[in-house]
């Protein structure tokens, strides 16, 4: 395979990351709302909103693997009925990493805000915003919460519309059929994924 040639499926180990990043979302916005909707015991607060920042953090880190995967591997052409169809994904899926990016972010703001004045392996976390400030930042940090759960709803909708409606493949690009095994194990060019050891690095296509 060419470095240039475009694959017909997604990376073994891009699709384990996509649904690893699914189950992590699922989780994030479960104790989130169990949190503040349900209003549990205080230390189960804690617990929970704990398990949300460190999913978030999780589903973050590995979305920025996954783009250096694409970079690597390449991604197939996103399925559409027309070239506008195929923007619109593309765009979905650009409003989708940027919104998982600020979440992070400000998520981390948040956190080390409410931890102002504490010490940390002997040093004293600074304080980061006023109360204004932080209530500001909390209410758009739900906000691009919200929005994400949107685009996520979008894209599955979308995703299987285009496999059972487009009668397109589109589901079949992220299917979990044991090929991460056979990669990882004799990785080979074929299927459209490319070598570890890169044949083409060493001069040939």
């Amino acid at each position: 395979m060419s470095r240039s040639a475009t694959p017909a499926r997604y990376h073994p180990l891009s699709v384990l990351m996509h649904w690893a990043t699914a189950l992590l979302a699922l989780v994030t916005l479960g104790c989130i709302l169990v949190a503040t909707q349900f209003h549990p015991a205080p230390a189960t607060r804690e617990t929970l909103l704990m398990v949300h920042m460190v999913s978030g953090q999780t589903m973050f880190l590995l979305q920025l693997l996954q783009l250096l995967l694409f970079s690597a591997f390449g991604t197939p052409v996103p399925d559409g009925m027309d070239a506008q169809q195929v923007h619109v994904a593309r765009c979905l899926h650009a409003l989708l990493y940027g919104t998982v990016g600020f979440l992070a972010c400000s998520g981390t703001l948040l956190a080390v805000s409410q931890a102002a004045g504490t010490e940390v392996l002997g040093w004293r976390v600074p304080l980061m915003l006023t109360g204004q400030g932080l209530l500001a930042l909390r209410e758009v940090h739900a906000m691009a919460g919200m929005g994400f759960v949107v685009f996520c709803g979008v894209h599955a909708l979308l995703a299987i519309g285009m496999h059972h409606f487009g009668r397109r493949a589109t589901l079949g690009k992220m299917a979990v059929e044991g090929e991460l095994v056979d990669y990882l194990a004799a990785p080979q060019t074929d299927g459209g994924y490319a070598r570890i050891d890169r044949p083409d690095l060493n001069g040939s296509a």
